[in-house]
């Protein structure tokens, strides 16, 4: 049975275009701005206010077009299975992809690398003050697991496959921008989001839907952030052994 798109699906999948343009834009930028840093800076004192604001303002848009411009077969909203339990799958489906991920990076021994590049983008995106830091995990945890499913993986990828009868284009075309809008991290973390495109497209076509993509999301954005500090000790103890590796050497 063929899905019927709202009246206005193409003035949604445009303003998804749009965004993405914007974040590819603000990823390279901020990729060139890291390289150019000598030591690691802190983000402004009301970076989580503004990550927060941007949040409120996406899900504001999408309430509005909700019915007219998108609803939830259209973004692959699916009910086959009870939502909680989809989520829970997409949550257990996260400790697969840690796993998976950590033998495909030590396989090509990089996983060091890729480690210490994660903790400088923490570090980089944290900010110091108490109120900020908890309007940013209020921002990244809670609120971009679900606008960011729906904006590139319900819009970009479903919606859009449906909007041009092409289901490969779209999947190509929502892997560029999941890519892009993360490479400021450094190209070694293409490695990572490639392979969390394909977990998270999956869950999508699949019957958990997208309510299992945001529950594999959410892990994704807490994950890092639950152990900030185990990386920051970590961190530290490998540069401290890099050192006197180096000091030895000499």
């Amino acid at each position: 049975m063929k899905t019927e798109l709202p009246p206005l699906s193409n003035c949604v999948i445009f303003f998804v275009f749009f965004l993405s343009i914007v974040y590819l834009y603000n990823s390279i930028y901020q990729g060139k701005l890291i390289k150019k840093q000598q030591k690691v800076e802190r983000p402004k004192s009301s970076f989580g206010f503004l990550i927060l604001w941007n949040q409120i303002l996406l899900i504001s848009f999408f309430c509005i077009t909700y019915i007219v411009g998108w609803d939830a077969p259209s973004v692959g909203l699916k009910f086959k299975i009870f939502p909680i339990l989809s989520l829970i799958i997409g949550l257990g489906c996260y400790c697969i992809f840690v796993s998976f991920l950590s033998k495909i990076l030590n396989l090509f021994r990089v996983s060091q690398i890729v480690e210490n590049d994660a903790y400088l983008v923490s570090v980089r995106l944290m900010p110091r003050q108490k109120l900020q830091k908890i309007l940013f995990m209020i921002a990244v945890c809670i609120l971009n697991p679900i606008t960011e499913e729906l904006i590139f993986r319900g819009v970009l990828v479903h919606q859009l496959s449906l909007y041009t009868n092409n289901y490969y284009l779209a999947i190509l075309l929502g892997l560029f921008v999941s890519v892009g809008n993360h490479i400021y991290q450094g190209r070694l973390h293409i490695i990572t989001h490639l392979i969390f495109y394909i977990f998270t497209v999956t869950l999508l076509y699949s019957d958990v839907g997208l309510v299992g993509s945001i529950g594999f999301h959410l892990a994704g954005d807490i994950y890092p952030f639950m152990w900030l500090k185990y990386q920051v000790n970590n961190y530290k103890k490998r540069r401290r052994e890099e050192r006197r590796a180096k000091y030895v050497s000499n």
